[in-house]
């Protein structure tokens, strides 16, 4: 396969993209974890998952990925694949999110805004500080999951 295949025409070969997928989580998790300050605290953070990084990574746009798993014509493959990846994304933001590790408010806003919004089945979590989180395109079964 063509491994000089960029951006959108990706979505037209699944193996490559499936590769590419898998690469940038390869990538984040080789990441070295950063020390952030919290207040008087200081943690340590991995890098985490994200769909602009995702998007970066692949060299599409975010709207390129939406118009994919909007499209009833677009290669199910390819469709099936970023929906793995995105789920994959969302599954660790909001387990990051139950654990403390990301602000409540945060995560709200960055689900909210995810390429799966509007899609699947809906979730509600509660948050720390008694926030409750909407997951709109997960299941109860993946936030469980997630939350463990």
């Amino acid at each position: 396969m063509d491994s000089t295949i960029v951006g959108i025409e990706l979505f037209e070969h699944p193996e490559l993209l499936g590769e590419r997928i898998g690469e940038y989580f390869e990538y984040i998790d080789a990441q070295p974890a950063r020390s952030v300050n919290v207040g008087k605290n200081i943690y340590t953070r991995k890098v985490p998952y994200t769909e602009d990084g995702l998007c970066f990574y692949l060299g599409v746009q975010k709207g390129d990925v939406k118009r994919l798993l909007d499209d009833p014509g677009a290669n199910a493959q390819a469709k099936k694949l970023m929906t793995a990846a995105l789920t994959r994304i969302k599954a660790y933001l909001t387990e990051a999110a139950l654990l403390g590790e990301l602000d409540a408010t945060v995560a709200k806003v960055v689900l909210s805004s995810s390429l799966l919004s509007g899609t699947g089945a809906d979730a509600e979590i509660e948050a720390k500080n008694g926030l409750k989180i909407r997951i709109e395109g997960m299941t109860a079964e993946m936030v469980e999951k997630a939350s463990r």
